[in-house]
């Protein structure tokens, strides 16, 4: 989600995020444990509100006969209620909302008045449908088996979750008839329908059906069903989580399924790997001139004995590529063989190598394979302690969301730092 007070990544040169393509591969391990959830979807809420709004849409414009502009009417209509959904969230005291700044100041403006479109004056997001629920939450839903289309259409599994928000919200129309329509209203207008419409997304056996749903993560998803059971048996001996690590840990000690237990093992291991390759391509971000002898020697510092011995990388070919993979490989055995000058020498071809075929430029280069020229520095990389390097989780493998929404639907304290 976009922050206005942030610097937005989308607004960087070409090639500047993931220098070293990353996402690619913590994506691939993630995908292996948590099949539907996604970094942004760490919302059981925002999940119920999306729901209600793919069946209000659809029940306006989804029905047959389809029309050739059919997906852009749901979609349109989709748009004008999560803004209304959003104003009467905020108006509830919910501060998880995609778009909560503009929210926020257009619904906190005197005299200030609501109105509801598809035009950019009207969208709480620079590109509502890209960056809101229609375009963030749209891929978990389907793979739950909760929505499927284009246009979101509810499945049969969403219908007694939908019956009961429905039932709480008492007359729907009232809630379409508003966003569908052009006449602006007040926030002391929306106050009263807020109160309504929040108690009706946070129905508790809506809630918790739902939860069960987005968590076992579809049907075909045995590994994650088992996953789900144990985070279970968790939450009822009150187990108390605070950190990915600890998480992982947990799941291990109590599972009895060896898939589940080795491919959370082949998470653990595949971060530490990229943490230490992340820590020295930082760092060299910092020292412009520096030769790379001087930067070998600093990084004598650590110990890899942490590193596992053996990681396979032949997996990641089909995806990734031989080139990249074989750099992989060969700065994981420049690591455990403690031969700090090749790692920097691999992991700065790492980085040239995904800057070209992204058609830009490296952000670190040797000069006459000497010397560091940096072009995207960094002003505040520095290199942590040992304990940080084994320890320290760059990536969230999808576990965050996951977390995040055990920790709101069966109401613990579980955080993911």
């Amino acid at each position: 989600m976009p922050f206005l007070s942030l610097l937005d990544d989308r607004a960087k040169p070409k090639g500047s995020r993931d220098p070293l393509g990353f996402e690619l591969i913590w994506t691939h391990f993630g995908r292996q444990v948590i099949g539907n959830l996604t970094t942004i979807t760490g919302s059981l809420s925002n999940f119920a509100v999306a729901m209600v709004g793919f069946k209000w849409s659809n029940d306006l414009h989804g029905q047959p006969p389809e029309a050739a502009d059919q997906q852009n009417k749901v979609r349109d209509a989709f748009l004008r209620y999560e803004q209304l959904a959003a104003y009467l969230r905020y108006l509830g005291n919910d501060n998880r909302i995609m778009g909560i700044t503009r929210v926020q100041k257009r619904i906190n403006e005197q005299h200030s008045r609501i109105s509801f479109g598809v035009d950019a004056r009207f969208q709480i997001l620079s590109d509502q449908a890209s960056y809101g629920l229609w375009g963030l939450y749209s891929s978990a839903m389907r793979d739950a088996g909760l929505i499927t289309g284009d246009i979101r259409q509810p499945t049969s599994a969403s219908k007694a979750i939908l019956e009961r928000i429905e039932h709480k919200i008492g007359q729907p129309q009232r809630f379409i008839d508003l966003y569908c329509s052009d006449k602006p209203v007040t926030r002391e207008e929306l106050k009263p329908l807020s109160k309504i419409f929040n108690q009706a997304i946070r129905e508790k056996t809506a809630r918790n059906d739902l939860m069960h749903i987005l968590m076992k993560g579809g049907q075909h998803n045995q590994v994650q069903q088992q996953l789900w059971e144990i985070t279970q048996a968790m939450a009822e001996e009150k187990t108390n989580i605070a950190g990915i690590s600890r998480f992982i840990e947990e799941i291990k000690a109590r599972s009895n399924d060896s898939e589940l237990e080795q491919r959370l093992i082949e998470i653990e291991r595949i971060e530490r790997v990229l943490v230490a390759a992340n820590t020295i391509f930082n760092y060299c971000r910092r020292k412009d001139g520096a030769r790379i002898d001087s930067i070998a020697k600093e990084l004598r510092r650590y110990s890899f004995r942490h590193l596992y011995e053996n990681i396979s990388f032949e997996d990641l070919r089909g995806f990734l590529g031989t080139r990249r993979v074989d750099i992989m490989q060969r700065f994981f055995q420049a690591l455990k063989t403690h031969d700090q000058e090749m790692a920097v020498r691999e992991v700065l071809d790492l980085n040239r190598l995904v800057m070209e075929l992204r058609g830009g430029c490296p952000w670190v280069e040797l000069e006459n394979g000497i010397t560091l020229r940096v072009k995207v520095a960094s002003e505040i990389a520095e290199l942590p302690d040992q304990d940080n390097l084994e320890k320290r989780w760059d990536y969230d493998y999808f576990i965050a969301s996951y977390i995040s929404i055990a920790s709101q639907g069966l109401q613990l304290q579980w955080t993911t730092r």
